[in-house]
């Protein structure tokens, strides 16, 4: 069969694979690298990859390429993938692969600090999307922790509540404030009420809003004896 061929049907099962995946639900499809690994082992750094990738599959926002598929298709085109660290040569992976984008980046360690990077870029143009970094210090064990919540903002999203509790428990420097509840207007019966007792206490007061609030009356000016 010549090359083409096997392009050809190369890319016919692997957007049929897509298909059965829901990408006609308007996903964006992307598949991952594996990420350099800097001061630890290439194998802790595709363990690494792995649980990256499997929780950005959790955020159901992106159509992700199995790595079972992606080597696949790889190794029919002759492409190793090792050594693939530079965003010229993940545009060339993702053109193989046909997806929309790609990620790449590295985890590092040094002394007793970790950092994640990690970056989403267009397969098309090559411009950047989105990029996230982290730096963690603290038990090894919560570092897959920081790697999914690095998934949920590398794909646009906030990650869950817990998994940002738990850094915020781990590390302080990692820690994300919950977001502020909307104050709730205030029920009109009960700005009514505060508005008749105001106007017939004679105070002329009333604000309308949401934040409604009576403020404190200054104290009347002395009049001086004549």
């Amino acid at each position: 069969m010549s090359k083409i061929a096997s392009n050809i049907l190369l890319s016919i099962f692997f957007f049929s694979t897509l298909m059965g995946q829901g990408v006609t639900d308007g996903k964006t499809t992307v598949a991952i690298l594996d990420f350099e690994g800097r001061g630890i082992s290439q194998m802790e750094s595709a363990t690494l990859t792995d649980r990256l990738q499997s929780e950005m599959v959790n955020t159901n926002a992106i159509i992700m390429v199995e790595r079972n598929q992606m080597e696949e298709i790889l190794n029919e085109q002759g492409f190793q993938q090792s050594g693939c660290t530079s965003a010229e040569c993940a545009a060339e992976v993702g053109a193989l692969l046909g997806v929309q984008n790609m990620v790449s980046g590295s985890f590092g360690l040094l002394g007793n600090t970790y950092t994640i990077d990690a970056k989403m870029f267009s397969v098309e143009t090559g411009a950047t999307i989105r990029s996230v970094s982290k730096t963690y210090k603290g038990d090894v064990d919560n570092l897959l922790t920081v790697i999914e919540v690095v998934a949920w903002e590398i794909v646009g999203l906030k990650a869950p509540q817990d998994k940002l509790d738990i850094l915020a428990a781990a590390d302080p420097a990692l820690k994300v404030s919950k977001p502020k509840k909307e104050r709730q207007p205030m029920k009109k019966s009960t700005r009514r009420l505060l508005m008749a007792a105001v106007l017939f206490g004679g105070g002329g007061y009333y604000l309308y809003s949401t934040d409604f609030f009576l403020p404190e009356l200054p104290e009347p000016p002395q009049v001086p004896e004549g």
